[in-house]
């Protein structure tokens, strides 16, 4: 069977699990499972996992990491679970399992009337936080992935429960959206750890050089709106922990992003089992194929299939100076 098809029938899958469990300890029982099966099948990848957690952590030992990792694939199937488990859901189904904290700085912001930058880093359950804040009334707009190299119905999946709660734009449309929204005073959740591409910012993360964003600098700048980090932990019994940070703003768009990965590091370094790692790798990789190949591509994918086998090796670090000398 094609890659493509299994992706269907995993998909299937996780629905009719959840169907089945009802509750939500039950359904969290079964992605457990699941997570210890997918783990334990992608030693290549823990790898590299691993490696990079050596170098970010120097001082935990082995058993440390492999805990961390554990978790990190709890964390990864779960947010498929979730899903289907808030599908037909509203907010009053699953209040009870969703806690809060920082909500002051949403709800401060929000009532400014100047819009609300989300920045919402690979961390936890991203897409249930734009979904349970739809829940709750605030009035979200999340740019998203078309997931145009999946199966339809995998596609429809991911795309289902954000379609009902929220607004969905995709990255080939005009970014003045983003401008309107926030003028409207609405909110945007905006992926913060994502592909900066050729108008985007280096700096170091986690100790190696990444390329980030400077989107969200410009909206700052440009309409003078709030800017908090979000993020979504899960918690047991497929609960959710919301929290929202102010984050510091400044004038220099390399400040301004260098303050929003610290912040993103910070929470990473105090729950790092929460923490998409595969973001991590991705960023470093791309640093590695660019250097390489002495330019920045538009489009992402097509960075991804320049890529090397040694552009991944973690402990290929270039100097942060240096990548940013190649393109100065």
């Amino acid at each position: 069977m094609k890659a493509s098809g299994l992706s269907s029938v995993y998909y299937r899958f996780i629905a009719l699990a959840v169907k089945l469990a009802r509750s939500g300890s039950g359904v969290e029982r079964i992605s457990n499972v699941v997570s210890s099966l997918r783990g334990s099948v992608s030693s290549s990848r823990n790898n590299l996992y691993n490696d990079h957690l050596k170098r970010v952590f120097p001082d935990m030992d082995r058993e440390w990491r492999a805990g961390v990792l554990s978790g990190y694939w709890r964390v990864h199937e779960r947010n498929l679970f979730a899903l289907f488990y808030l599908k037909n859901k509203v907010y009053a189904d699953i209040k009870n399992r969703v806690t809060w904290e920082g909500r002051e700085h949403l709800d401060s912001a929000v009532s400014s009337g100047k819009g609300l930058l989300l920045l919402v880093p690979h961390f936890g359950d991203e897409r249930s936080l734009h979904v349970i804040l739809g829940m709750e009334g605030y009035p979200v707009d999340v740019i998203t992935s078309r997931y145009s190299d999946m199966p339809r119905y995998a596609a429809e999946c991911r795309l289902s429960i954000g379609r009902k709660w929220n607004t969905l734009h995709f990255p080939d449309e005009n970014p003045r959206w983003m401008y309107r929204t926030l003028q409207a005073g609405r909110i945007i959740h905006y992926a913060s750890t994502a592909y900066g591409g050729p108008g985007g910012t280096w700096i170091e993360n986690f100790g190696v050089p990444v390329l980030v964003p400077s989107a969200p600098w410009k909206m700052w700048k440009r309409t003078g709106c709030g800017v908090v980090l979000a993020s979504c932990a899960q918690t047991p019994d497929m609960g959710f922990h919301l929290r929202f940070t102010p984050v510091e703003t400044a004038d220099d768009k390399t400040d301004f992003a260098r303050a929003t990965a610290e912040a993103t590091e910070k929470l990473a370094r105090e729950f790092p089992n929460q923490y998409e790692w595969k973001n991590l790798l991705i960023r470093h990789r791309e640093t590695n194929t660019i250097a390489r190949i002495g330019r920045i591509p538009v489009n992402e994918r097509e960075l991804e299939q320049l890529a090397v086998y040694e552009d991944a090796d973690p402990s290929r670090v270039l100097p942060l100076k240096g990548v940013i000398d190649l393109f100065s």
